[in-house]
């Protein structure tokens, strides 16, 4: 609900040698130039709403 209109495509949890975690949530990609400015926002209400860090970001597509 939080990041509607698109979708979560995928989700990871890194752990820091200093044992801090940080969520990635990686989300639909064809919605990206629509969204790119709400991820700052998507990550202060997430924040206020957990306590946890979290960064959301759009998966990089390669070229072959």
């Amino acid at each position: 609900d939080l990041v509607y209109p698109t979708e979560i495509t995928g989700k990871r949890t890194r752990v820091q040698t200093d044992q801090k975690k940080i969520i990635k949530v990686f989300l639909d990609a064809k919605d990206s130039t629509s969204l790119e400015y709400k991820l700052d926002t998507f990550v202060a209400v997430y924040r206020r709403l957990t306590g946890k860090e979290v960064v959301f970001e759009f998966p990089a597509h390669h070229a072959e």
